[in-house]
């Protein structure tokens, strides 16, 4: 009997340290986001509450503004195709990394509400935007911008969701991925993969630009990437955003919900309970679309968007 505890105790040892080899040596591919980095990477940086954000201007600072929201795990390149087309008819447009994505500083968190808040409201002041403005949020930047709007209905002109969270079942509240210890170690040896294979199938597919990959490996590359995911995943209520629905609503602040019919991610039969709490809410279904049509479907989204927009010029 002895011999045995002794060969499990040896084994388990064994892929104890098999294990953490693996995790540091994960660790040690990545690098550091610092100023030398921005540097070389380039674009248009601001600092903020929780730390610096890495964000795009175009179009005429006079014009009225619109920003883009991205979602859980693709920064703000997810915007690219859409952008052009609203800058060429005369909007300024904005968009930004989320803190823990893209160029922005990856801070230890936690990523709650708080946080995502305070980034839109860094946003809008440092870049000293006029209010009201209209908010376009896809996924969980949907749930982002009506969060916002629940808390600033002052400064909110319009939402436009596209495949919006808030109203989903939580796979995530008892997924191993979420524990602790073994939590961090899946996210930081199979996060990137796991995220990058996705986009692969995906431009294999035609259903992502042949660049989206090596964009993502670009920002992937440094670290806190995976771990601010892993940490939205622990402390952003995107599943069940109801109550904050419920004060947009009842603010009347008009919402156009876009959303493709055979959406897995976040499921379109969450339109149906959002209607039910935001009274306003106007649905540009998208038949058979997926969670992927803010760049698979984009000049189909943009041109609802912009007949969103447009309806509202003369308000």
């Amino acid at each position: 009997m002895q011999k045995v505890l002794r060969v499990f105790f040896y084994s388990g040892l064994f892929l104890l340290v098999i294990s953490l080899g693996v995790y540091l040596e994960a660790l040690s591919g990545l690098k550091e986001l610092n100023k030398q980095a921005r540097e070389e990477i380039g674009g248009l940086y601001l600092d903020t509450e929780y730390g610096t954000l890495s964000y795009t201007r175009e179009g005429s600072v006079n014009s009225s503004a619109v920003i883009l929201v991205h979602g859980f795990s693709t920064p703000k390149f997810v915007w690219d195709q859409i952008t052009p087309s609203l800058v060429a008819n005369g909007y300024q447009v904005i968009t930004f990394d989320h803190l823990g994505r893209g160029f922005s500083d990856r801070p230890a968190g936690p990523y709650n509400a708080e946080l995502y808040q305070s980034e839109l409201a860094g946003l809008i002041a440092k870049l000293e935007l006029k209010t009201p403005l209209t908010l376009i949020g896809y996924s969980m930047g949907g749930a982002n911008v009506v969060d916002y709007a629940a808390s600033h209905p002052e400064q909110i002109q319009q939402l436009i969701l596209i495949a919006p969270a808030g109203y989903m079942d939580d796979p995530d509240s008892s997924a191993l991925a979420t524990k602790p210890i073994i939590g961090e170690w899946l996210a930081t040896v199979f996060g990137n993969q796991y995220a990058g294979t996705a986009i692969q199938n995906e431009i294999e597919e035609g259903l992502a630009p042949k660049d989206m990959y090596e964009k993502f490996k670009k920002q992937a590359a440094f670290k806190g990437y995976t771990a601010s995911l892993l940490s939205t995943r622990r402390h952003y209520p995107m599943h069940d955003l109801a109550h904050r629905y419920k004060i947009v609503g009842k603010a009347g602040i008009p919402v156009l919900a876009i959303w493709g019919t055979a959406d897995e991610v976040v499921p379109y039969s969450g339109a149906a309970e959002m209607a039910a709490d935001v009274p306003q809410l106007k649905l540009e279904a998208i038949a058979d679309g997926n969670h992927n049509i803010a760049y698979a479907q984009a000049q189909l989204v943009s041109n609802k968007i912009l007949g969103a927009l447009q309806g509202r010029k003369g308000d």
